[in-house]
């Protein structure tokens, strides 16, 4: 398996052009406005979204996994994982997307995607973010459980 990150994700979408002003801003220069998608717009992860399932689209789900901008191409066999990579290359690159190379991971058994170590056999959790649950003292009174159950809630 291979993990993807695009490079500055949103910003690789254009606006159309009828929505720039919808993102004007104004600085000391004057008003100002987005040409290609900023992040914080309601939408923008959902865009993002439906652009990944649109470039990917016939790879998804059959090799290839993707959140917001980050993708996972998975293969069954490791002969065929360099075809299954120059075929997503090539999807990228008809959209014009480009890959944060130093945040890409090839050829793995197993990764970590969105905080969860994700190998070719399923999903595990990650031991950094379980480490102060399991080094974590035994609660003692009511007091300290009550103290566990308001850091959970929150």
């Amino acid at each position: 398996m291979s993990l993807l990150d695009c490079f500055s994700g949103y910003h690789q979408i254009w606006m159309k052009w009828e929505d720039e002003e919808k993102t004007s801003f104004t600085t000391p220069f004057g008003t100002c406005c987005f040409v290609r998608m900023p992040e914080g717009l309601k939408n923008t992860g959902q865009s993002f979204s439906r652009m990944s399932s649109t470039v990917l689209g016939p790879q998804l789900r059959r090799n290839v996994f993707a959140y917001v901008d980050d993708i996972v191409v998975t293969s069954t066999e490791r002969k065929n994982h360099v075809a299954d990579l120059a075929l997503t290359f090539a999807n990228l690159r008809q959209a014009n997307l480009s890959l944060n190379l130093e945040k890409c991971v090839f050829g793995v058994d197993k990764g970590k995607v969105l905080g969860c170590l994700v190998p070719t056999k399923g999903i595990e959790t990650n031991p950094d973010k379980v480490k102060a649950l399991r080094n974590m003292e035994e609660p003692q009174s009511m007091r300290d459980v009550q103290k566990l159950t308001d850091r959970i809630a929150t």
